[in-house]
């Protein structure tokens, strides 16, 4: 039995898969056997060549077995079929447009193969936009300040470790611990949000390996996070199956880190302006202050935060979507009026439409709602208790 399998679920990535499964099959270092590593990929009846990319893999390298989905199901689908067909000890999801990062392998395998093996192993990533540029992931800085020792610890020893993005290819689970607890990843969009969740609350033993194992590769149009679509508005139902599994745990701690980290993705989610589109935002906002006041842990518990940040929630506190964006379209206008000043000669841009229709327009009743958006958010003073998460995969 191998003691690590790598599923990687597989559709229309025909152009990204040899580069994923050069980075995997040689693990970063090479030099692993059929007793050690185990791939399966998952082809998701793609209607591309993947299939074939991933067959002349397998032809010549005896540790990839390549299944197919029954129907095309997404993403979520495609891991939980993939999971039925793994045998290794534990199981990293990998996406098929990803890339492992050299020593990858050997890191996860030195955090696995150990006395008291554990049942999550949260990796270090990094993010590569398609300009080139590289961001890298939290869980170094998150792991600076665990309370707990990070080779191996449980939720409720360490809340704020929610804040490390929800990605499924930042954990490596003990199989027989995820099998056993019935965990799968739904349909849908941000599916990725319960399952990472569940996995935490139930885990006994939890370690981070704070070395960059994995690469996320975002591009244009292949990521949910740069795609403007309805399917963003699954996130409430992704984030109402979370709090419903949670419904059970009365640690204040782990519930109020998990509160502040949702409003924090939420936040995130509604700025993106290559996410949500501009005449479904009201919505959106609605349905994320409906979230907020459902289950916000009380003001001794949870406070805004400071700046920005901090406006932004209690104008959510307050339903107040119409200060929300004249506050937004005037915070950006000022933000790019500094870069280009920062820029020297350059000069300052016009601004778009909307911009102006949203910061003249709005401008009387957009400060009459950031004026009083504390006042109709009782109770929730002005100093912050959990910092917002730096922003990574989400």
């Amino acid at each position: 039995m191998p003691a690590l399998s790598i599923v990687i679920p597989v559709f229309e990535a025909e152009e990204y898969l040899p580069g994923c499964l050069d980075t995997v099959v040689d693990g970063g270092t090479g030099a692993y056997g059929a007793d050690e590593l185990e791939i399966v990929v998952v082809d998701d009846c793609s209607p591309d060549g993947s299939r074939a990319v991933a067959e002349r893999y397998a032809a010549r390298d005896e540790r990839i077995k390549v299944v197919t989905t029954p129907v095309n199901a997404g993403s979520g689908p495609a891991r939980n079929h993939g999971l039925a067909q793994a045998n290794g000890d534990y199981v990293w999801f990998v996406d098929a447009d990803d890339e492992l990062k050299p020593g990858a392998v050997e890191r996860v395998l030195a955090a696995i193969v150990v006395p008291d093996p554990p049942d999550v192993v949260l990796v270090q990533h990094e993010k590569r936009r398609d300009t080139g540029f590289i961001e890298t992931g939290e869980l170094p800085e998150l792991a600076a300040h665990c309370p707990a020792d990070p080779s191996g610890f449980t939720l409720a020893e360490w809340p704020r470790i929610v804040d490390y993005t929800h990605t499924p290819w930042t954990k490596v689970s003990r199989r027989e611990f995820l099998t056993g607890t019935g965990l799968g990843f739904p349909t849908g969009w941000y599916t990725d949000i319960p399952w990472t969740y569940a996995l935490l609350r139930r885990a006994a033993r939890i370690a981070v390996v704070v070395e960059c194992c994995y690469q996320w590769r975002q591009r244009a149009g292949s990521s949910i996070t740069r795609t403007r679509d309805d399917r963003h508005f699954d996130v409430f139902t992704q984030w109402q199956r979370t709090w419903d599994d949670f419904e059970d745990v009365d640690d204040a701690g782990v519930r109020v880190a998990l509160f502040n980290h949702m409003v924090w993705h939420l936040l995130l989610v509604i700025g993106n302006t290559e996410r949500v589109e501009p005449k479904k935002r009201r919505e959106f906002f609605r349905r994320t202050s409906e979230l907020y006041r459902r289950y916000h842990p009380g003001p001794d518990a949870w406070q805004p935060a400071a700046g920005v940040t901090g406006l932004k929630q209690r104008l959510l506190a307050a339903r107040a979507y119409v200060g929300y964006e004249a506050f937004r379209q005037v915070y950006r206008i000022a933000k790019r009026v500094n870069r280009n000043g920062s820029q020297g000669a350059a000069p300052v841009p016009e601004a778009t439409a909307s911009e102006v229709e949203a910061s003249s327009a709005n401008s009387s009743v957009g400060a009459s709602a950031v004026q009083h958006a504390a006042e109709e958010a009782p109770g929730l003073p002005s100093q912050s208790s959990l910092p917002a998460p730096r922003v990574s995969g989400s």
